[in-house]
């Protein structure tokens, strides 16, 4: 493997080969690890027996953490995550797994075309297929699906809800990720930005000229992907196991002390700092799967919104969750954050306060979680905010530093693929850097 030390001036992508084994290809999920790169750290640390991910996002860590036969501990305050990460580690036999699918494909029947329904008739076959069950009607419902993917998506959510009746928790958790991960197949949304979700006036005109949705194919596509994946993870002696919470990062203490498992390594990626925003990315996931829905909540669109606030690095904090801020400790950010309160952009400002004091906050957690000794893998860029470098890797690294953490090894390197939304400017990032430190 060839690395691009920190020290260099230039650094280089990665020397590292593309994976395609296993369920990485679940789900499409922006700003994922690259397989490759947890693999090697895993095999760097392999005499740590289990590894937890604060910030799971899809689940990378977790896959190359069993097929190593390490146990891992993944959490992700996202129920979307919480779902992938579930779905992609913990597989099921692929015979019965194709085998349940195809009774859901048989049972579905024919499923409306093209123009055979208008608006006012789907959303009526939608509420009916969903009534009793915890799925919700997206908002907006045909700015993103046309009214015949609208009505067959419902029913399919209609048969595969019965169908998951007598199945194990995951089944269905392997069921509900391919259902996930079809959505934005069958939207208008364009499929190719990583981290946003609109029609893209690209997007218009493909929709102009004619798009083919196909509920049935898509659903059988992400489904046979999926099951080639759990046919590799079957194959792997010694799979390790793996538990999947859905607790805030900064708390994270609490259940890792009432569980059996002691991790001694930590390797994660936050988010970037008001980079992709995923409530907004997955939205329609959300809504479909009904991931907020609590039944004591009168609009699940409302508790979505709400729920998606406390997510880290997210740009949707209300004017009162940024008031009263303590003070960072940190100087430079300080200073930072009051120069670009100066330029006028007081709530950016709080914005970039909050994300380093919840990261002082969920760096404390790692350190209250790992013994003296355990390793903690971050992997993080820097932005840019109103043209003011953001150096997040440096500002992580001494917060790292004052919570009983030294450095041990960094790398540097240029991303290939940094397709993010930076939502001041188009304003992206080129490189990326691994931080390894010991708990000391």
């Amino acid at each position: 493997m060839s690395w691009q030390s920190a020290e260099h001036k230039q650094p280089e992508p990665l020397d590292l080969p593309e994976i395609n084994e296993y369920t990485h290809r679940a789900h499409r999920f922006p700003g994922k690890f690259h397989p490759p790169l947890i693999s090697h750290l895993l095999e760097k640390y392999d005499d740590h027996n289990v590894v937890a991910d604060p910030m799971c996002g899809c689940g990378t860590t977790g896959v190359e953490a069993v097929v190593n036969g390490m146990d891992a501990i993944l959490n992700d305050i996202d129920p979307l995550s919480a779902l992938i990460s579930r779905g992609k580690t913990n597989p099921v036999e692929p015979d019965n797994f194709l085998e349940v699918r195809d009774e859901i494909l048989e049972s579905l029947g024919e499923l409306p075309e093209e123009e055979e329904l208008d608006q006012e008739e789907a959303e009526a076959i939608v509420e009916e297929n969903i009534d009793g069950k915890p799925y919700v009607k997206p908002y907006n419902l045909f700015h993103w699906f046309e009214p015949y993917v609208a009505a067959g998506y419902s029913k399919l959510l209609d048969i595969a809800y019965s169908a998951m009746a007598d199945e194990s928790g995951e089944m269905q958790d392997a069921l509900h990720l391919s259902l996930a991960a079809m959505v934005r197949q069958i939207s208008r949304a364009d499929p190719e930005p990583v981290s946003g979700l609109e029609v893209t006036k690209i997007r218009k005109k493909q929709l102009e000229e004619g798009v083919d949705f196909d509920v049935r194919s898509s659903f059988k596509s992400v489904s046979n992907r999926l099951a080639e994946g759990y046919e590799d993870l079957i194959e792997v002696n010694d799979l390790g196991d793996v538990q999947v919470w859905d607790e805030n990062a900064k708390h994270l203490s609490d259940p890792i002390s009432d569980s059996d498992l002691d991790p001694s390594l930590v390797i994660t990626s936050p988010p970037y700092c008001n980079a992709i925003e995923y409530s907004r990315r997955h939205r329609l996931e959300y809504e479909w799967l009904g991931l907020f829905n609590d039944e004591d909540v009168s609009d699940p669109r409302d508790e979505r919104i709400e729920s998606s606030r406390e997510f880290f690095g997210s740009v949707t904090p209300t004017q009162q969750m940024l008031k009263n801020l303590d003070e960072v400790p940190h100087p430079e950010i300080r200073d930072l954050t009051d120069d670009i309160e100066i330029d006028g952009h007081e709530r950016k400002a709080n914005l970039l306060r909050k994300y380093f004091l919840d990261s002082y906050d969920w760096v404390r957690e790692i350190r209250e979680i790992l013994p003296e000794g355990g390793i903690f893998c971050l992997i993080i860029g820097p932005s840019t905010s109103y043209g003011r470098k953001v150096d997040t890797p440096n500002f992580l690294k001494d917060i790292a530093e004052e919570n009983e953490f030294e450095v041990i090894d960094r790398h540097d390197y240029l991303l290939k693929n940094n397709k993010m939304q930076y939502p001041t400017n188009g304003e992206t990032t080129e490189t990326e850097s691994l931080i390894e430190f010991r708990a000391v």
